[in-house]
Formats: structure tokens, sequence, C-alpha cells
């Protein structure tokens, strides 16, 4: 005979089960200001992506970890996928791909009162460019050859005060991180992005095929982040991301 606890019992057992099924458990990495541990919602891409599943039904689960070993354990299927990750063949052997998340580019930030003007790659060797030691910015076969000289140092900070100083002609960045970074030094009344982006690149959140609700969980993420554009949600998180919004 069926007590009330037995009916209890069975009802958190169907529930847990429900829970798990929608769950959708990724693999997250520090990326700032996209996505990070130590950001409010973990980043505007992090809140992005956990509303998009949301509004299908969905509860995300986020496991912080180095980029490896999350792609790695995504890719074994112990994750069900990972975000933002631009498109390349070994992944696409590996992943579903969503709908593109976010178009991320390099720009060339400027003095307002003294901007640049340029057509193709190589003539940004006329101009003194700043850059950050180790990072790249999709020009480095003109550095390697010689073409274009970047002027590296380990401070991006710093690279924005030498362009503001008049020591620099230009500084590549990440759009967003530029933004973030001459509002953060209250520069915004005298340094700018270039209206013409050096490179762009669409990202994505990845699925790994050997989940067995891969097709499933795309499907469902794309619906649910087509409804947050559409709402205007991904300029709204961005441009509070830009203004300093999501740091703790």
């Amino acid at each position: 005979m069926f007590t009330l606890r037995h009916c209890l019992l069975l009802a958190s057992l169907m529930f847990v089960g429900v829970s798990s099924a929608n769950t959708v458990k990724l693999a997250n990495g520090e990326w700032a200001p996209y996505q990070s541990k130590s950001l409010k919602n973990g980043g505007f891409i992090s809140q992005l992506v956990q509303e998009a599943f949301e509004a299908e039904g969905y509860q995300v689960e986020y496991t912080y970890m180095p980029w490896k070993r999350g792609f790695e354990e995504s890719k074994a299927g112990k994750l069900d996928g990972s975000l933002i990750w631009s498109k390349n063949p070994e992944r696409e052997q590996f992943f579903h791909y969503s709908d593109p998340v976010i178009t991320l580019s390099t720009s060339l930030f400027q003095r307002k009162d003294k901007p640049v003007t340029w057509r193709a790659r190589e003539d940004l060797s006329a101009f003194k460019v700043g850059g950050v030691t180790g990072y790249a910015y999709g020009i480095e076969d003109l550095e390697k050859d010689g073409t274009i000289k970047i002027q590296r140092i380990s401070s991006a900070e710093n690279n924005y005060k030498k362009l503001a100083a008049g020591r620099l002609d230009i500084v590549l960045e990440d759009t967003d991180v530029g933004l973030e970074t001459i509002n953060k030094l209250n520069l915004t009344g005298k340094l700018e992005p270039n209206d013409k982006t050096l490179t762009a690149r669409d990202y994505f959140v990845i699925i790994s095929k050997k989940s067995p609700r891969a097709q499933e969980l795309v499907d469902a993420f794309n619906r649910g982040l087509m409804k947050l554009k559409e709402q205007g949600k991904l300029d709204k998180y961005r441009e509070a991301s830009i203004r300093g919004e999501y740091k703790q």
C-alpha cells in the first residue's frame, strides 16, 4: 500500500528526472568581458546563452575550467558542449554549431582628432601601431615579414595612454575590450575605434556530437537565441558590459 511518504518520494524522483533531462551542462571559460566566473552573471555572453536556453525550458549548468580541458570533456560527451568558439574544420568533426551568438572584431583604436585612413592591411605600415605581447590580430604574417611593425608591450592600458599622448597612431584591440578599457581610463572623449574593422569572426555555442540530445539542444538554443536578439537583449547586455556594469 502506498503511503503519503511513498507518494512524495515518487514525486521527488520524478522531479529529479525531469530536472536532469532539462539541464544543459556546458563548459565555460575565462574571457573577459564576454565570459568569466568573476563577472556578474558570468559576463554578458554567459547570461545571453543561459537565458536563450531558459526561454526554451532548459536550465544551464556551467562548469568553469581551462579552455582545452573544457573542449576535450565536451568532445568526449562528459558535458553537452561549451561556449563560445569560432569555427574550424577540426572542431566541426566533433561538434554541432549553433547559430552565431556574436560577431567579434579587432578594431583600430585611434584619436578622435587624428583618425586614420586605410583600405588594405598593408596600409597600416605607415602608422605607429601598438599591440600586446602574445596577442594575435590577424596580421601576424605582415608583422613577421617586416611589412608592419607592431610595438608590443605587456600592458594593454598603457597602449591607450600612449595613443592619447600621441606616441602611437593606432592601438589594435578586440572591439569590446577596447571600448571597455577606454571607458575605464576616462578616455572616451579622446579615443575611438576606426569605422573599418581589421578582422571579424563569428562565435558559437558548440554541442558535442556525443550528446544524445545534440540536435535537440542546438535547435532549442537557436530558437531561444532568436527570441532574445529580437528583444534587443544582445545589444542591451553588450552595451552594459562596455559601461562596466558586469564588474563585481
